[in-house]
């Protein structure tokens, strides 16, 4: 009977660690790679629609006791994609961010509401983008803009590059 145990045993050990370093390159890919902004991810799109410009932002701004922070900006001829990284100060019972209430304010006054939104999950926040359609007339810079409930919030934010200083 002990031996049978031990044999099991032994088995149960070996199984668990063969399944471990199975799932190990997987865990030590997501980990290192730089992906992970939501189902669909348009930085595909935006690489196939030709030339863009990258911006890099990384401006937080508060929402609540939240911090949201405004990753790259890439825009091209046809679209405006915003990066973000969200990170929540609540981790458990917490609320997913309503991207539908983030807008750019463009400085003639025009408001872009995003028609496409995608996130992923992390401990403490998420990582996602904003995709809005590209104004008729060019805009070297722009608000993005929170606002929902008593909820506001703003940041200004290059479309161009030197954009943030016009």
């Amino acid at each position: 009977m002990k031996r049978t145990r031990r044999v099991l045993a032994i088995v149960r050990r070996t199984l668990l660690v063969v399944l471990a370093l199975l799932l190990l390159p997987y865990y030590i890919e997501r980990w290192t790679q730089e992906r992970g902004r939501g189902i669909n991810d348009p930085m595909e799109a935006v690489h196939a629609d030709g030339a863009y410009i990258r911006i890099s932002v990384g401006k937080p701004m508060a929402i609540d006791e939240d911090t949201f922070t405004v990753d790259e900006v890439y825009v091209d001829d046809e679209h405006i994609l915003v990066t973000y990284t969200y990170r929540s100060t609540i981790t458990r019972n917490s609320w997913s961010l309503p991207t539908t209430a983030f807008k750019l304010r463009l400085p003639d006054g025009r408001v872009l509401e995003n028609h496409e939104s995608g996130s992923s999950g992390f401990p403490g926040g998420q990582r996602g983008y904003l995709w809005y359609d590209a104004p008729m007339t060019p805009a070297t810079r722009a608000t993005l803009f929170y606002e929902l409930y008593d909820r506001r919030a703003g940041l200004d934010i290059p479309l161009a590059e030197g954009g943030a200083e016009a």
